[in-house]
């Protein structure tokens, strides 16, 4: 990979296939998988399309002489070396009409437009990534300079990730293979059915997106896990309250994931797209709290909130929240974040009184960002010029993290918590 500029924009490709940097006057576009940067003032663009091919077939990626043979018509083809990048197999260019063909008596009156093009191809593992460069005109050699040099940012993994539906089908097979006793099939909304629980495997996803050598690694701990609790009495999953009220705590949801997929877990809707629910924390991991336990509970949701926000209150008095601070050149705090990842670091920002604190210890209102369920970001509102690259941060982060919230960005202030709002 070269040197990229600092002041350039990068863009990440499904399932972590690519990553790729552009000038920042460029443009970026996404379509069912496929991606276009694109010049500015100019109908040129560089678009990167990704081709997976199963492992179970003995079907190889087409390559650069069918993709072309796409086009209604092509001239002046020729192959080129292409350079020395990463994963290059093939790089040829030449002109094409994309325009279908009109009879020869009417392109007297309108001629075939011919558009130049340079086309890469790049393959790693079953994953085959096309680049083509297309303009209207004569060639454009600066433009195409160009492209190369944004191709020289272009990285492909050794080992590419599956794609979601490759990636849930082997988690199936896993579960199967480790737990033949438990009837195990693959529901809608990427969730894993097992006996009569249920595992989201968006969160696994994600995790197994930064490192695909480790797989079992990353799923096998969720599918014990599930097995587990398969296995739990009456006891455990309607336990009396005086057993779990200690341990029960608030936890920050997307709305709308809630909504769509966990409808039966007690819960209300907060802000900025966000939902609050509630768990009880176990050893080594969580439980939600469903409305029928709320019922035999004899509480209220009012109560069941107060219980948890008073255990987030013990709980922190116990683990101080270390926080990360960056000041101002007149050492006035600016921006902080905790220093440590935390299941309940984000519900913190449910407390009142942590709330009061941020606003002590900053002098003012804050924007906070709250990307994923371990970490957040707050920034001063005397510190304006930080806001727009925190927000591109947290709009980052959130894609990428494990437990995504929100990526829209929060307002803490006198009147407590509420959407930031660009004006």
């Amino acid at each position: 990979m070269s040197d990229v500029p600092q002041h350039w924009q990068e863009l990440t490709g499904p399932s972590n296939w690519f990553r790729v940097s552009f000038p920042p006057q460029w443009t970026s576009e996404e379509r069912e998988g496929a991606a276009a940067l694109r010049p500015p003032e100019s109908q040129a663009f560089l678009a990167i399309n990704t081709i997976w091919v199963e492992r179970s077939t003995t079907r190889s990626p087409p390559g650069l002489k069918e993709i072309i043979a796409q086009f209604p018509r092509s001239r002046n083809v020729q192959s080129l070396t292409g350079g020395a990048l990463d994963h290059l197999i093939d790089c040829q260019r030449g002109q094409a009409c994309l325009e279908p063909r009109l009879g020869w008596w009417k392109e007297l009156f309108r001629p075939p437009l011919w558009r130049c093009w340079t086309m890469w191809e790049f393959r790693s593992e079953n994953l085959c990534v096309v680049v083509t460069l297309l303009h209207d005109g004569e060639r454009d050699n600066d433009l195409e300079s160009l492209a190369r040099m944004i191709l020289g940012t272009l990285q492909i993994p050794n080992q590419p990730a599956d794609p979601p539906e490759v990636f849930a089908e082997r988690a199936l097979r896993l579960a199967r293979q480790k737990f033949p006793l438990l009837d195990c099939e693959l529901g809608g909304d990427f969730q894993l059915r097992m006996g009569s629980s249920r595992l989201n495997l968006q969160n696994f996803y994600r995790s197994y997106l930064r490192s695909p050598e480790h797989f079992e690694k990353i799923v096998l701990p969720a599918l014990t896990t599930v097995v587990q609790i398969q296995e739990w009495g009456e006891a455990q999953t309607e336990p009396p309250l005086d057993a779990v009220r200690s341990r029960i705590m608030p936890m920050l949801y997307p709305y709308e994931a809630w909504q769509k997929q966990f409808p039966e877990f007690i819960g209300s809707q907060w802000i900025g797209g966000l939902a609050i629910l509630y768990v009880v924390d176990e050893t080594n991991a969580y439980w939600y709290v469903r409305e029928s336990l709320l019922e035999k509970w004899e509480l209220t949701q009012d109560e069941l909130h107060d219980i948890a926000i008073e255990n987030l209150q013990e709980y922190f008095l116990k683990q101080p929240m270390e926080m990360a601070v960056a000041a101002t050149e007149d050492e006035t705090p600016s921006m902080l974040m905790p220093a440590t990842a935390d299941s309940y670091n984000s519900s913190r920002l449910l407390s009142h009184a942590f709330q009061g604190k941020l606003r002590e210890f900053v002098g003012g209102d804050l924007v906070i960002g709250v990307p994923g369920r371990d970490f957040f970001v707050a920034v001063s509102m005397k510190a304006e010029v930080m806001i727009d690259h925190i927000r591109e941060r947290v709009r980052e982060d959130y894609v990428h993290t494990d437990h995504p919230l929100t990526d829209r960005l929060l307002l803490i202030s006198a009147d407590g918590v509420s959407e930031w709002r660009d004006n």
